[in-house]
């Protein structure tokens, strides 16, 4: 399939509710004209499917492409891949429910006037919100073979590769982080743009489910041949999620915000954010 569009903008949803509004709002108000959006719905039965439809209309209005899908599937990668398959952009960019595009002009800043004909996928910056909080995920390209490098909603993926290599949907967590590393270990080219692209919540599966989320990624790693800790160094990680997991079941949100408070504290995540006034309105309306 040939390249209608320079970018295609997916959001894989189900049952999302208001924070829908939060990310259509920061795609509708994209500076940047050369782009197609595509939501790609579960058959929700929440009254999600309402603010969708009111949204369509205004997506019209400003001359933005928009195809909306609403249809059973097996999860959020069976989603994305589904996704993909009606996408016409050359680069493509999953944005979930209720995360959003850092400003207006993410998208004009990394592809006006700029190229990438060496890259296969294309990222940035993710500041993440936590208990009121906003502060920068934690990004390390050079951390891949032990971690998500980046965050998946401030990439850009070429559309063909993710057509030869779509998401495995036996996968419940961690299927981004699988594809990353298949992309890596096949010697495709990553750049770092070097901008800001998304704010992402931190409600997520993966955010809820340390423990899982981390027992997924060895079976990745391990079936990408990628060395693992074992012995004693592997039961101290393995408790620490442990532990980690039951703060996240059992201790009420007062207490586990002073602890990511403290974390924030000793990592220095502090950022100081200039809120878009989708962020601003989806807060004061929550």
């Amino acid at each position: 399939m040939d390249n209608k569009y320079l970018v295609t903008i997916i959001t894989v949803c189900y049952n999302a509710g208001r924070s829908i509004i939060k990310t259509m709002e920061s795609v509708l108000d994209q500076d940047f004209a050369d782009f197609e959006y595509i939501i790609k719905d579960a058959a929700s039965t929440d009254g999600s499917l309402k603010y969708i439809e009111e949204y369509r209309k205004k997506f019209e209005k400003k001359g933005i492409p928009f195809r909306f899908y609403s249809e059973r599937d097996e999860g959020i990668y069976d989603g994305m891949n589904i996704a993909v398959k009606y996408a016409m952009g050359r680069w493509v960019c999953f944005m979930n429910a209720g995360d959003s595009f850092y400003s207006s002009r993410v998208l004009s800043n990394i592809f006006s006037e700029k190229q990438y004909p060496n890259a296969a996928i294309i990222y940035g910056d993710a500041i993440e919100y936590e208990y009121g909080h906003y502060y920068k995920f934690r990004k390390n390209f050079e951390a891949i073979e032990e971690r998500m490098p980046f965050s998946h909603q401030s990439a850009f993926a070429n559309r063909e590769l993710l057509s030869r290599i779509p998401f495995n949907t036996d996968l419940k967590i961690g299927a981004d982080y699988d594809f990353l590393l298949t992309v890596y270990k096949k010697g495709y080219h990553f750049q770092d743009t070097g901008e800001i692209v998304c704010i992402i919540s931190k409600d997520g599966v993966s955010s809820l489910n340390s423990y899982d989320t981390f027992i997924e990624s060895l079976e990745i790693r391990r079936a990408h041949d990628i060395k693992l800790p074992s012995g004693l160094a592997l039961k101290r990680i393995l408790l620490d999620k442990k532990l980690r997991q039951f703060v996240q079941n059992t201790f009420p949100k007062s207490v586990k915000k002073r602890i990511r408070q403290l974390q924030w504290r000793l990592r220095k995540q502090n950022f100081k954010v200039t809120l878009p006034h989708w962020e601003k309105a989806y807060h004061k309306v929550r």
